[in-house]
Order: structure tokens, then sequence, then C-alpha cells
């Protein structure tokens, strides 16, 4: 559109032409502006119809008197949103510290707080240190002999310093001796859902024994599962069982096929 200013006075009423060959719509407008002086809009639109479906009660709203901000719209400028200017400031609440009677009542803070650790290994008597299954004195344990004590022998624990358990006293070849029983105990399972993840196979085969490592084959372009699977079980027992168990059990629309995996 554009404007022209002339001599304030009487403003010329509104004008309105069209449409033309190409269906454009000609409007001209005057209005007195800040300087007093008379300016003329002229604005070129298209039309569209375009049906919209009212109810009874939103044409009934729109006959009501506007008050406040909407005043100053007129009729037919119902679908316009009146914007509040005032400044409004958000102030972010910060987290308070639990009371002692709180934390008292939530179980979980309790066991975080305790002293004692409720992480007790079954084989070797440790509290805090490994899980049962993961225990690096398992095969001495097995012998009859008795993990070494954590204060005396080449094994004990210097400040800063770590000791793998292969180096430890009287854990000499323990690492290839848990290797190999890793192998003997590996279970293959394929036919799995591209979706499949670590924690669907650990609730698989959890009811069966104890679990100590599962790994799913992943497609490092697509991020999905390649079908397969291996899961490692603590005890020969327990992966006979499940294999006996989920060979041919149906799991997310599939046939699954569990079976012993073939020894590296």
């Amino acid at each position: 559109g554009g404007a022209s200013a002339t001599a304030a006075g009487e403003l010329p009423p509104s004008e309105k032409h069209g449409p033309d060959a190409e269906g454009v719509w000609t409007s001209i407008t005057y209005q007195l502006n800040e300087a007093g002086m008379r300016t003329r809009t002229v604005k070129k639109y298209k039309e569209h119809e375009v049906t919209k479906k009212v109810t009874p009660g939103m044409l009934e709203r729109k006959t009501w008197e506007k008050f406040g901000d909407a005043k100053r719209y007129k009729p037919g400028d119902e679908s316009m949103t009146a914007v509040s200017l005032e400044e409004i400031f958000l102030e972010k609440t910060r987290a308070q510290p639990k009371s002692e009677l709180e934390k008292a009542e939530d179980p979980l803070a309790a066991m975080a707080s305790a002293q004692t650790s409720l992480l007790v290994c079954r084989t070797c008597g440790k509290k805090g240190d490994h899980w049962t299954s993961k225990c690096p004195y398992k095969d001495l344990a097995n012998d009859g002999s008795k993990p070494p004590d954590e204060e005396g022998g080449l094994g004990a624990r210097k400040p800063g310093g770590y000791v793998p358990p292969s180096m430890r006293a009287g854990a000499s070849g323990a690492g290839a001796s848990m290797d190999r029983r890793r192998d003997e105990n590996s279970i293959r399972v394929s036919n799995l859902s591209e979706d499949t993840r670590e924690q669907d196979l650990q609730e698989l085969f959890r009811p069966f024994g104890p679990v100590t490592r599962i790994y799913v084959a992943i497609n490092r372009e697509t991020g999905e599962a390649r079908g397969f699977a291996f899961v490692n079980m603590v005890s020969k027992e327990d992966g006979e069982r499940a294999i006996a168990k989920l060979d041919g059990y149906g799991y997310d629309n599939l046939i699954l096929r569990v079976e012993w995996a073939a020894p590296r």
C-alpha cells in the first residue's frame, strides 16, 4: 500500500474497488497522523472464501458487548487476540532440603544413609564390594580355599592403588578361569526383534538363575538390534533349565532360538 499527506480537513469516505482480472481488490482509507496531516492508505488484497463451522454458543458470544482492550476492535475482528503488555516476572523456586522426619519416612534415603551395606557376597562374605555372581574368589571357594585377608599378602589394597583380581594374593590365574567359565555358560539367543534390549533379556532369564553378562548385537548405523544376543549364566545347570524352557518360546511375536554358544 502507499500513503500521501495533504492539508488537514474533512476526511473523504473510504473507497473499495475490484476485483480486477486477477481477483485483486483495492481499498483506500484516509486517516489523520500525529502531526494532524491527512494520510491516504492504499491496500491491495485477494479474498478467499473459507467455510467454518461454529456452534450456536459461539454465535451468541460474538454478539456480546466488547469490554477492556477488546473495545477497540471492530465487528468481524473477533478472531484477533488481545495481548497484555504487562511484564511478568517468574521466580524459580529452589528445592528445599528434606527434614530429618522426611528422611526417616523415606526408605531409600534411610538405606543410602545407613552405615552398613546390604550388599553381601555369599562366597567370600565381603560387604559392599561386589555381587556374588562376580566374586573374584569364586574358584578358590570351590577348591575349599578362602580369599586372602584384606590387610595381608600381596593382594592387600594400598591407598590410592588398584590391584586387579588376577594379581591379588592367592588369586593367580583366577581371571583366566573365570573367562573360561563364562564361555562354558554362554547362551546364544537368536530370532530377536529389532527393539530388544539388555533389560528385556534380563527379565527373561532372571527367573532361571543369576545372570553375569548380557550382550545384544546392535547395528551401528540404525541403532537397532541385529536379531541375536549372548547371555552368560552363573551355573551351567541354570543355563540348561533356561534353554529347555525358552527354546521355541514365543516372545514379542517371534519364536526364540535358544542354544549353547559355540566355544571361542
